[in-house]
């Protein structure tokens, strides 16, 4: 669980368990193949998501109380995003909780009062994209494409960037009457759309720096799908370790293998590995911004590094059953390589840690 040796490990672990109970009930493990299915057809799980929203509150956990919010922090927010990976769950929660702390962080109290309170109940959902190529006009209407916006096929507004005649600035972008356009996505429960905007209604955030707050967004979604690719790494080893204790060969469980015994081990130590490095992005989003941008990539690398390996070794652990499409673990496959390539090839992340340290490819 995510910071588990830090300060309020007991409400986390009763906030994971909480999470998975949720998502067991509305998505039973029996039925996650063909609610993929359906996402990728363009359906969201909305019972799942109704009862995330509705019932657990993850929209608002890192919103302060006066807002209307928990008052917990981004640990919270990874705990939520390793149930959706471990659970490969099609539900809009990585752009909906990036256009809250979008609306959040930005420090307008206008747009605060106007635009969180639907955002928090799920009656809009928001998501963010942070491209170029968005303009805006004296009257605020918006035109231009985002290209591959994540949740952009549920989203009813996009919080982004355009420039204007007096340089760039923040706008919500109402999505309807514009032109949405979904791609088929390796990862099937993962929405990702092009939409292209003209004229359309938006109303501007005011930002002091408006950088700042890309950049900020750009560094927690990081930390967001890397506690996504931790929850689908430790899950794959988990299905792994249970096929392997139950599955026979030669009248012996095939765990008790050597080589199975091997790769299995060498899965666990890339996900430990991973652990301690989402754990360490998560408080630096907590606790310490200015380490924020280093820990955020290097856990992504190796998030999606232990995703990928696990993963692929949980096919090859289930055998002929594990490359069907009847079984769930080409689902995991899918998110661990999608995911990887999501925000941005690894080599930039690469780039960034090098960078940092003043070093240069």
């Amino acid at each position: 669980m995510i910071l588990d040796d830090v300060e309020a490990v007991a409400d986390r672990t009763d906030f994971a368990e909480v999470l998975a109970g949720v998502t067991h009930r509305a998505t039973p493990r029996n039925e996650v193949v063909a609610r993929a299915d359906a996402a990728a057809a363009g359906r969201l799980d909305s019972a799942l998501w109704e009862r995330l929203v509705g019932e657990v509150g993850v929209l608002g956990l890192a919103v302060p109380e006066e807002l209307d919010g928990a008052g917990a922090t981004w640990a919270e927010i990874a705990v939520l995003m390793e149930q959706i990976g471990r659970s490969t769950a099609a539900v809009p929660a990585l752009g909906a909780i990036l256009a809250v702390e979008a609306v959040t962080a930005s420090g307008d109290v206008a747009a605060r009062a106007e635009l969180l309170p639907s955002l928090l109940a799920g009656t809009v959902i928001g998501t963010v994209w942070t491209g170029t190529g968005l303009t805006a006009d004296a009257e605020g209407r918006v035109s231009g494409e985002a290209r591959l916006v994540v949740e952009g096929g549920h989203a009813d507004v996009v919080i982004a960037q355009a420039e204007t005649d007096a340089g760039s600035a923040w706008f919500a972008i109402e999505t309807a009457g514009a032109s949405v356009r979904r791609h088929e996505a390796l990862d099937l429960v993962r929405d990702l759309a092009t939409i292209t905007f003209t004229d359309a209604p938006a109303r501007v955030i005011t930002v002091d720096v408006p950088d700042s707050l890309s950049n900020r967004l750009r560094d927690l979604a990081l930390v967001a799908v890397a506690a996504e690719q931790l929850g689908v790494a430790e899950q794959a080893l988990a299905d792994s370790v249970e096929y392997a204790s139950v599955r026979e060969q030669f009248r012996r469980v095939i765990g008790s293998f050597q080589a199975l015994k091997h790769l299995i081990a060498d899965v666990a130590t890339e996900t430990d590995l991973a652990r301690s490095l989402v754990e360490h992005a998560v408080w630096a989003a907590v606790a310490s911004p200015e380490d924020l941008p280093e820990a955020a990539a290097m856990a992504m690398l190796a998030a999606s590094r232990a995703a990928i390996v696990a993963s692929g070794e949980n096919v090859q652990v289930h055998g002929g059953i594990g490359f069907s499409w009847e079984h769930h673990a080409h689902l995991l496959f899918r998110k661990a390589r999608s995911n990887d390539f999501l925000l941005g090839p690894p080599d930039r992340l690469a780039d960034r840690i090098l960078s940092t340290h003043g070093v240069h490819r």
